[in-house]
């Protein structure tokens, strides 16, 4: 049986969204975050306070910017929208809607998502349930 057919119950909608996790020992990660997404296929968009604005070069901006109200930057992947969250040095959230993983092909441009951000940051990559991190869907070495 292939992957999706293993996983594709971890995608029914359910209310909650699913999350992605790269965890490093280095806010080093943030920076080659950045890097890999400014030459990267995926469009993206950040926004403060609700607001349209530039990305920041650095993690310490964004936290700067939070101060006064909140971030979000939203990578489009296909059809897919993932939105990384700015939460902890050590590590970069992101979450997607499972309703967007409905078939193979879906399923496959998530994956390759995975992939670039495990090879871009070189760490690995979670997904998981919503804030249920012992419920790993799948892991990316």
């Amino acid at each position: 049986m292939d992957r999706w057919n293993n996983l594709k119950s971890h995608f029914e909608q359910d209310g909650s969204l699913r999350d992605i996790i790269v965890t490093s020992e280095s806010r080093d990660s943030w920076e080659l975050f950045f890097a890999a997404l400014k030459s990267a296929e995926y469009s993206h968009a950040f926004t403060h306070g609700g607001n349209i604005a530039t990305l920041p070069d650095s993690i310490d901006s964004i936290w700067k910017l939070q101060n006064d109200d909140p971030t979000l930057l939203s990578v489009q992947v296909g059809e897919l929208l993932v939105n990384c969250h700015f939460f902890k040095s050590y590590e970069i959230e992101f979450d997607i809607d499972p309703k967007d993983i409905n078939s193979k092909t879906d399923f496959v441009v998530l994956l390759n998502f995975l992939s670039w951000l495990n090879k871009s940051i070189k760490s690995s990559v979670v997904l998981t349930h919503e804030n249920s991190r012992e419920e790993v869907i799948l892991r990316i070495e």
